[in-house]
């Protein structure tokens, strides 16, 4: 998974260097939880060739947007501008480069297979270029009323310090660029996710958005990543969800509730992407035949496993 964070010039180091950790470290864990997760990479992104932080910090640029586009990117992900009030924000909103991002993502939309992220002042960004019309959003708490009254179309909810709706996600204030990273995350690997918070001591800090309502790292859910734990144990058998959540000693349809609410997928589904994720692994680490995997990914024969992988690429 190649993620692009965009770099802007005078923008806060914090949003983009703490995404940046937060994957950098989720990577360094990986193995160790299990080595068949995606490998996690990051990626600088802009139209220069060099920019310069709020605080001075010279960034290079690697992934230059103007030429290559969303090539090779799995997700883009727009940090926050260095921007306290209003008419700072809206002074940002006009400055050439992110004038040149507006126009990039509202060219790209959401039809390039590309997923977009934003967090605090960058959520402003991707409204600018259309992308949170008829979508729900949330948005740093300071600047509520200024989000709402410039782009009504926008169903913001200020209720959650993440919130997801299809391929873009949008996280509140400064520090929930955190959140947000351990949230995108979690779509891998809950259990990774935990691991990374864990590492960076985060899983208990009390964020909160305006409403003082518990934030994604406040809200870590247990039952999900034993439900990861019990699904790798078990990959290579013939899986019922319902036994899952009997050996797990809740009822289906709390195991059903916890999943969705933290990862947007059925039971079934993480079932599903994880039999692909190890089977992948070891068609890429071993010599193993293809029936052989499919034995080891609870697949009945080689064309199941086929079958499967073609109806999910990557």
């Amino acid at each position: 998974m190649l993620i692009g964070v965009v770099a802007f010039d005078h923008g806060f180091d914090s949003a983009l260097t703490t995404v940046c950790d937060v994957f950098r470290v989720a990577e360094a864990l990986r193995p160790t939880v299990d080595p068949s997760i995606p490998p996690i990479a990051t990626t600088t992104a802009g139209f220069a060739a060099t920019v310069r932080t709020a605080a001075g910090l010279r960034v290079p640029i690697e992934h230059r947007l103007d030429e290559r586009g969303t090539e090779a990117l799995d997700m883009l992900i727009v940090p926050a501008l260095d921007a306290l009030d209003a008419p700072a924000l809206e002074s940002a909103l006009g400055r050439r480069d992110v004038r040149a991002l507006r126009g990039f993502l509202r060219d790209i939309g959401t039809q390039d297979g590309v997923k977009l992220a934003a967090a605090c002042t960058g959520t402003f960004v991707l409204a600018e270029a259309g992308l949170l019309d008829d979508r729900r959003a949330t948005t740093t708490w300071w600047l509520t009323g200024f989000f709402a009254r410039r782009y009504p179309r926008v169903q913001l909810d200020m209720t959650r310090m993440v919130v997801a709706s299809g391929s873009v996600t949008t996280a509140g204030a400064a520090f929930a660029h955190i959140d947000l990273a351990i949230n995108l995350v979690s779509r891998l690997s809950p259990a990774l996710a935990d691991a990374a918070g864990r590492h960076l001591l985060v899983d208990e800090r009390p964020a909160r958005s305006i409403t003082a309502a518990l934030g994604h790292l406040a809200e870590t859910d247990y039952l999900v990543t034993a439900f990861e734990e019990w699904i790798r144990a078990h990959l290579a058998e013939a899986i019922e969800i319902s036994h899952a959540a009997a050996d797990l000693a809740v009822t289906r349809r709390t195991l059903e509730r916890h999943v969705r609410e933290r990862l947007g997928l059925s039971p079934a589904e993480v079932v599903r992407r994880m039999r692909l994720q190890l089977a992948r692994h070891l068609q890429r680490t071993t010599e193993l035949s293809t029936d052989a995997i499919a034995q080891r990914t609870g697949y009945a024969n080689a064309s199941s496993l086929r079958r499967a992988l073609a109806k999910s690429p990557g």
